[in-house]
């Protein structure tokens, strides 16, 4: 087991070297490292947490991923070339404290207007987040538009994205390809088979973006509109797209890295490093009313089309909400490129 501070350092950089998405800039990471420890950058650095925060900062110098992060760990760690999502143990506790969570769903809600809100903070692997997302979506499924808050998340996994999608897309729908560092497609996302949408595409989606949104919710506001199925409303994104795995490789030291790669079916890129630009770019606490104001507008050409029958007690609803909307905003957030209702 490894013990010294050199070979902690050493065993850092061989994972990097060894396993990043990008086989030539983890070889160019893992030797800053050990250009570091060769000149005594870390000789004053204790054992402990803060050696995991210098590690961290001298391979983001390098590689610019924010992804890529050493962490201490106080529990002692067993060594292993596997990810943490392998050992059954770290398996359990990691669904025990999601469950704590709501599995990263904060609210589902009817807004005036039968605007549908579902604030989402993380959408990780369907084993633990299925029943959860299928329970929000039983619930906003009467809703003639849709309202979705990504602005302040922690990631999530494909296969969960994958999941939620398959309540707004049809079946089978491409979604990303997971490609390693040799340039493999390794895996294929999409939506689910053998179940059609909960909220069809006569239902307009609205998505709340910001810098806090990021990796896995970053993914699903991406193929929403690169499925053409969103108007995203806020601001640009972090730019964090890369599956990442985690790996001991000391017994306090932890690394997290992206293993892989992946590329939107549609546009055959990610948004890694630049992040998502929005649709209609207002400030991110204004994103609810503008996204509220535009989703109910969308609901009141459907009424007025004749395409949303019994619908005189909405009507009066819908009044009284925009009426406080544009209140509340004047002209903010007035312009939308997109018009995801017509």
């Amino acid at each position: 087991m490894v013990s010294s501070l050199q070979a902690a350092v050493e065993a850092v950089a061989e994972c990097v070297e060894d396993r990043y998405v990008h086989a030539a800039e983890g070889v160019r990471a893992a030797a800053a490292l050990r250009e570091h420890l060769a000149n005594g950058r870390y000789r004053a650095v204790p054992y402990d947490a803060r050696l995991a925060e210098a590690l961290t900062a001298d391979l983001q110098e390098v590689l610019p991923d924010l992804h890529l992060q050493v962490r201490w760990s106080d529990a002692e760690r067993t060594l292993s070339a596997l990810s943490d999502w392998d050992d059954p143990e770290l398996r359990a506790a990691y669904w025990a404290r999601e469950d704590l969570a709501n599995q990263g769903f904060d609210k589902a809600e009817r807004l005036p207007g039968n605007v549908g809100f579902l604030a989402v903070r993380n959408v990780e692997e369907p084993e633990g987040t299925a029943q959860v997302i299928d329970a929000a979506f039983a619930f906003l499924a009467r809703c003639n538009a849709l309202v979705i808050d990504l602005r302040r998340t922690t990631g999530g996994a494909p296969s969960g994205v994958s999941h939620l999608l398959g309540h707004l897309l049809p079946p089978g729908t491409p979604l990303l390809q997971v490609v390693n560092r040799s340039g493999v497609v390794v895996e294929n996302t999409a939506t689910p088979l053998g179940r059609e949408p909960t909220l069809g595409p006569d239902v307009p989606v609205f998505v709340l973006v910001g810098r806090r949104t990021v990796s896995g919710c970053e993914e699903l506001a991406y193929d929403l509109r690169a499925a053409g199925r969103a108007t995203l409303v806020g601001r640009t994104t972090l730019g964090a797209a890369n599956p990442v795995d985690v790996f001991a490789v000391d017994r306090h030291l932890v690394v997290r890295m992206p293993t892989a790669y992946v590329r939107n079916v549609v546009t055959g890129g990610n948004w890694e490093g630049v992040g998502i630009t929005p649709d209609i770019d207002c400030a991110v606490d204004d994103a609810p009313a503008v996204a509220h104001r535009l989703a109910a507008q969308s609901v009141r050409a459907r009424v007025e089309a004749g395409r949303l029958p019994h619908a005189e007690a909405l009507v009066e609803e819908l009044a009284d909400v925009l009426a406080e909307l544009d209140e509340e905003l004047g002209d903010t957030g007035r312009g939308c490129p997109r018009v995801a209702w017509e």
